[in-house]
């Protein structure tokens, strides 16, 4: 990667952040996750350019003082089983709402040795091991996004039902709603 300030024309960070952004990859960056990396960036770019215009820190650049107010940002303890599983569940069915529609071989045998090796080692031993009964059971289905996105909502439903929890109508109209383009105006940047 090259500094902030590539294009030569004495301008500082806005276009060089551009042309990054451009380069973080066409479709990927159309992913909800892109606009946090964007915002990480902009903000770093800006702290960097400050810096070097003898600016100081313009009050957003991590001091000492902030380090010293972390613990009270975030909880010092282990995360719960609870926090594990919201956490896991999150990432997992973000994860399957952006699977290739027509993963190659490699994409199907890397998501199913993931699958697997998440049931062998989740954090909570009595989730991992009926984990691992119900992928014995059902093993991953990765022939497509669809499968696979409807194949973990099946197993999030049988988790949901285990714990008295409501249970999540699973078909592509509403995983896509829920783990890939919400048309929810609050979820909208």
């Amino acid at each position: 990667m090259t500094s902030s300030n590539s294009s030569g024309d004495g301008s500082k960070g806005g276009d060089s952040l551009a042309s990054l952004l451009k380069t973080m990859g066409g479709d990927d960056c159309d992913r909800p996750a892109c606009d946090d990396t964007k915002s990480a960036l902009s903000a770093a770019l800006r702290r960097m350019d400050r810096r070097r215009g003898g600016g100081g820190d313009g009050g957003d650049a991590f001091t000492e003082k902030s380090a010293a107010d972390a613990p009270n940002r975030y909880r010092d303890c282990p995360p719960t089983r609870d926090d594990i599983g919201a956490s896991t569940w999150l990432f997992l069915h973000s994860m399957a709402a952006w699977y290739p529609n027509k993963p190659t071989r490699e994409d199907k045998q890397l998501m199913s040795a993931f699958m697997n090796a998440l049931a062998k080692f989740y954090p909570c031993s009595w989730c991992a091991s009926d984990f691992q009964k119900n992928v014995q059971l059902s093993p991953p289905r990765t022939e497509t996004r669809e499968d696979l996105c409807i194949w973990l909502c099946e197993q999030h439903n049988i988790v949901n039902e285990k714990l008295g929890k409501p249970l999540f109508h699973c078909s592509m109209k509403n995983l896509d709603e829920r783990w890939r383009k919400s048309s929810d105006s609050n979820c909208q940047k």
